[in-house]
This record gives structure tokens, sequence and C-alpha cells, in this order.
């Protein structure tokens, strides 16, 4: 809001000061290329296109002082290619009851019922969309998937392109 503020305040000030023709052309010319790189800046913003071999990090911030903090990450593939997300021990969705354990090497489904909660180890199934590997775990195929990222002090998140084609997704971490 400020910046739109200082943007409108700095083009009147300066189409009053510069009377001529020529000047009020280049002010013009030179803010409509700012608003049209901004517009473009806002309007990409969060969205990836990732050559095979190169990687994207996203800082999460831990705001642990806050009540009922959390962070999460919004993944949204847009193409088959293959992602791999490293930088936590472990990683699973919201509204899942499946658990990536990358520490482990184990992929745990948990059963909650009135009797109590019981544990199922799932196989490492390479053909599902979402897998381990050594170091995280591979996302590939379109999906959209929101993962909890929460801890207690801040880190990185490594989202790396691991197919040998380009990936488009968005990506972004959201600290509520």
């Amino acid at each position: 809001m400020i910046t739109s503020v200082i943007f409108i305040a700095s083009l009147l000030l300066l189409l009053l000061y510069f009377k001529s023709r020529r000047s009020r052309i280049a002010i013009g010319l030179f803010y409509g290329l700012f608003t049209a790189w901004y517009v473009y800046a806002v309007l990409n913003y969060s969205k990836y296109t990732l050559q095979p071999g190169q990687s994207v990090k996203l800082k999460v911030f831990s705001k642990t002082e806050q009540l009922e903090y959390h962070s999460e990450l919004i993944l949204e593939k847009k193409d088959d290619a293959k992602l791999k997300l490293s930088g936590r021990k472990g990683w699973g969705m919201k509204g899942s009851n499946t658990v990536y354990n990358v520490e482990k090497q184990s992929i745990t489904d948990i059963i909650i019922s009135k009797d109590g909660t019981e544990r199922k180890d799932l196989p490492n199934d390479k053909s599902k969309s979402i897998y381990l590997e050594s170091d995280g775990i591979v996302v590939q195929g379109e999906i959209k998937e929101i993962f909890g990222v929460t801890e207690e002090t801040s880190y990185t998140i490594t989202i790396t392109n691991v197919d040998n084609k380009p990936a488009k997704f968005e990506a972004q971490v959201v600290d509520r």
C-alpha cells in the first residue's frame, strides 16, 4: 500500500516540476515500464521453471513464540517431471495420515481409531506420485499438495529437478 502511494506521489511531483513535453513523455515511459515490470513480477510470484539439475531454495522461518503457529509448503506441479524435495527429516501432507521419514527411510500410514493408534508400514513404490529417496522425497506427475513444514528453528527447503526435462511448478512457503 505504501509503495503505491509513494509511486503515485512521485509521479505527480515529477509531472508538476517538469513542464516540457519531452520530459513528461520520458517520465511517462519510465513509469509505464516500471508499472509493467511490477505487474509481471506480481503475476509470476512463486512460479518456477527449472532445467534438469537446477534447484531453488525456499526459506522457512520459525515463529515459535506465536500460539498455534505453523508453516506450509504449497506445491503445485504442472507437468510430469520429477522434483526432489529435501531439507527435512520427515514429510507429511495436510489432510493425509502418511508420513515419509527420510532419516529412517520408511513410509508409515497412521490409522487413528477410537481403540487407539495403529501404524502400518508402506512400501517405497517408485510408481506412486510421491516416494522416498536417500535425502528427501520425489514428487512426480501433476500434483497439488500442501506439506506441513513447521520446525523449531528456521531452515531451507531445496527443490531440485531430477528429471531429464524442464519442470514447471508453483511453490510457496506460507507462515501462518
